[in-house]
């Protein structure tokens, strides 16, 4: 998500309008979807509301000691856990489109099961990308890989029924 500058020419005169924009795919080309607009720039800052916008979003970043570093070694930064995304959202991918989302998440209504659909989709995530037993399967789920939006970690037991 970022601000855009969208410049346009009127008569002999240029305005300048302030858009939240965020960065989206569709059908293969990459292009940038309007949030909301904010109005013309100009307008904004004589009337103090860039200043109020800027005010309020300052307010939930943690802001350094005044006279601190901004910069930071890269050498001295360190990683605790780098989940993978890309193959798991490849498999997610797939899954949907082979429509077995919404047939597992049926068959599990039918068996009264809730999370059947996720059980099974992390099997197969897992198989295919990271091979564990199941016993592993929820470690592996909450700590080596981000799963897909809307997913409800199973447990253990879970697991075990969804065979």
């Amino acid at each position: 998500m970022f601000v855009k500058t969208t410049r346009v020419k009127r008569d002999n005169k240029t305005y300048e309008y302030l858009s939240m924009v965020e960065a989206v795919r569709e059908g293969g080309k990459v292009g940038h979807r309007v949030l909301f607009r904010l109005g013309e720039a100009e307008a904004l800052r004589r009337s103090g509301e860039l200043e109020r916008i800027i005010a309020a979003l300052r307010s939930h970043c943690a802001e350094p000691a005044e006279g601190a570093e901004t910069m930071v070694a890269v050498s001295s930064l360190t990683a605790e856990a780098a989940p993978a995304i890309g193959a798991v959202a490849a498999v997610s991918a797939v899954w949907r489109r082979l429509g077995l989302e919404e047939w597992f998440a049926k068959l599990g209504a039918e068996r009264g099961a809730e999370v059947l659909e996720h059980a099974v989709f992390a099997m197969v995530a897992n198989r295919l990308v990271a091979p564990r037993s199941k016993r592993e399967l929820p470690e592996w789920i909450a700590a080596d890989v981000v799963a897909p939006a809307g997913f409800v970690a199973p447990s253990l037991e879970q697991y075990y029924r969804a065979l």
